[in-house]
C-alpha cells in the first residue's frame, strides 16, 4: 500500500473549545482548516495514522517510536479533564519502521512503558498528537496510530527516516495518512510565548512558500541561524515528512495561516504525484 495523504498541522491546545473557552474563536481559520483536514481524512478512511510530534518524550540522540498495545493521552495539563483518548497502536507497522531504520543505521528506539519508566518519563499521547486527532476523532475513529517523537539529530537522518516510513508502508497491506505535527515560529509577537524576533516572520513566510512550491532542496538549505532564532517546533517534523514525499512531485496547499497568539499556525495538505 502507500501513504494516501500528507499534512502539516499545528497543535495549539487553545483551538479546542474545552481549552479555549471562547478564545478558539480568535483562530477561527485554524479551527475550520483542521475540520477540513478531518473531513479529508474521513474520506480516505485510513487503517493507520502516522503522526510525528515534537512533544512526546524526546531523546537527544534517537527518534522515539511508542511501542505498546494502546496509548492514552489527555489535556489535563491544560486545565481540562474531559478531553482524552485511548488509541490502538499499529504494532506491525511500528515494528517494520523500526526494523528498516535499524538496517539503515538511523538512530531509533522503541519507547515502551518500561523503558520510559527507567528515565522517569511516561508513556503517553502528547498534545502535539491530541490536538490534530481531536478534530479527526469527531468524524472518524476506525484507525490505529504510529506515534513518533522526533529527535534533534542530523537533518539528513530525519529525511532518511521519512523515506523509511514510506518504504515500510509499501511493504504492508495498510492504508495510511501522514501527519507532521508542528507549530511555526513562537516569536512573532512580544505577547507570545517568547520575545519577538524578526526572524520569526521571515521563517514562517519562507518555509510556507517553499512547501507550497515543493522545493525540498531549498528547504534543507534554509539559513540555520534564522531557523534557530525563529523558535519553531515544526521543522524536524517537516524534514521527516519531506523524506516520505521524496519520490513524489508535490505542492503544499496552505489552508490557513494565523499568528494571533504570537505563534505561527499553518495548516497545509499536500498534492502529489509520482515522479
Amino acid at each position: 500500500m502507500s501513504i494516501e495523504g500528507f499534512y502539516l498541522l499545528p497543535h495549539p491546545p487553545i483551538v479546542i473549545p474545552e481549552v479555549g473557552r471562547g478564545e478558539e474563536k480568535r483562530i477561527k481559520e485554524t479551527y475550520e482548516s483542521l475540520e477540513t483536514v478531518a473531513r479529508n481524512i474521513k474520506e480516505i478512511s485510513p487503517d493507520t495514522i502516522i503522526l510525528v510530534t515534537p512533544h512526546g518524550t524526546m531523546f537527544r540522540d534517537a527518534i522515539s517510536i511508542s511501542h505498546g498495545t494502546t496509548i492514552h493521552g489527555d489535556l489535563s495539563d491544560f486545565g481540562v479533564n474531559n478531553v482524552s483518548m485511548d488509541l490502538d497502536i499499529d504494532l506491525s507497522l511500528t515494528d517494520k519502521i523500526y526494523e528498516l531504520a535499524e538496517n539503515k543505521e538511523i538512530p531509533v528506539l522503541k519507547s515502551t512503558s518500561s523503558l520510559l519508566d527507567s528515565y522517569d518519563a511516561s508513556f503517553y499521547l502528547d498534545h502535539g498528537a491530541i490536538v490534530p486527532l481531536y478534530f479527526i476523532n469527531k468524524l472518524y475513529t476506525d484507525y490505529k496510530i504510529v506515534h513518533i517523537t522526533y529527535a534533534p539529530i542530523e537533518d539528513e537522518k530525519l529525511y532518511e527516516f521519512g523515506k523509511v516510513i514510506k518504504e515500510a508502508i509499501e511493504n504492508m497491506e495498510t492504508k495510511s495518512v501522514f501527519i507532521a505535527s508542528g507549530d511555526l515560529s513562537h516569536r512573532l509577537k512580544d505577547s507570545g510565548p517568547y520575545d519577538y524576533h524578526p526572524a520569526g516572520e521571515k521563517f514562517d513566510k519562507e518555509i510556507l512558500n517553499l512547501l507550497t512550491k515543493g522545493q525540498t532542496k531549498k528547504i534543507f538549505n534554509m539559513d540555520t541561524e534564522m531557523i534557530k532564532d525563529a523558535g519553531e517546533c515544526g521543522m524536524r517534523s517537516i524534514r521527516i515528512l519531506l523524506g516520505s514525499l521524496s519520490e513524489y512531485n508535490y505542492k503544499g496547499k496552505l489552508l490557513s495561516y494565523e499568528n494571533t497568539f504570537g505563534v505561527g499556525y499553518g495548516v497545509m495538505k499536500f498534492d502529489y504525484k509520482r515522479q
